[in-house]
């Protein structure tokens, strides 16, 4: 396989930083009275899109060794991200946000432990800065949902 482009490479990393955006802002607008209800429901649907995103990462990456491997578990880690972020969907704000962010550092865990040696380095960087800015965003979203009941 040929080296991938350092352009293609820029511009993923810009094009996944930029992706973390509307988390800050929604985490943000979570502090207003006015905005907080929405502004929640917004992080957690996108949490959950993102975290079924990161898991069809790996559908794509097995696409082709179909006829190498047993391609099952990896299917299934990927799978199974995208019902981590379902199940998000459906509890109430104050645990979804907790649950979200721990299905994200569980499939960025996962891929260090099992999936390093496969994936580009430069991925696994981008993945550790994504991994941790959701979180972070997430987080600030989950503490405003709780302030109400304080």
């Amino acid at each position: 396989m040929s080296e991938p482009r350092a352009d293609n490479i820029r511009r993923t990393r810009r094009l996944t930083l930029i992706s973390l955006a509307p988390m800050f802002v929604l985490a943000g607008l979570a502090w207003s009275a006015t905005w907080r209800d929405t502004a929640l429901m917004g992080l957690v649907g996108y949490a959950a899109i993102s975290l079924t995103f990161a898991g069809a990462i790996h559908w794509g990456r097995v696409l082709g060794q179909f006829g190498q491997s047993n391609q099952f578990p990896t299917q299934l880690f990927g799978v199974f991200a995208a019902f981590i972020g379902w199940a998000g969907l459906m509890l109430p704000l104050e645990l979804s946000l907790p649950m979200l962010s721990a299905g994200l550092m569980f499939l960025w865990g996962t891929e260090q432990m099992l999936f390093n040696d496969e994936l580009p380095r430069w991925y696994g960087q981008l993945r550790t800065q994504l991994t941790a800015g959701a979180v972070i965003a997430m987080l600030i979203g989950w503490a405003a949902a709780m302030m109400p009941m304080f």
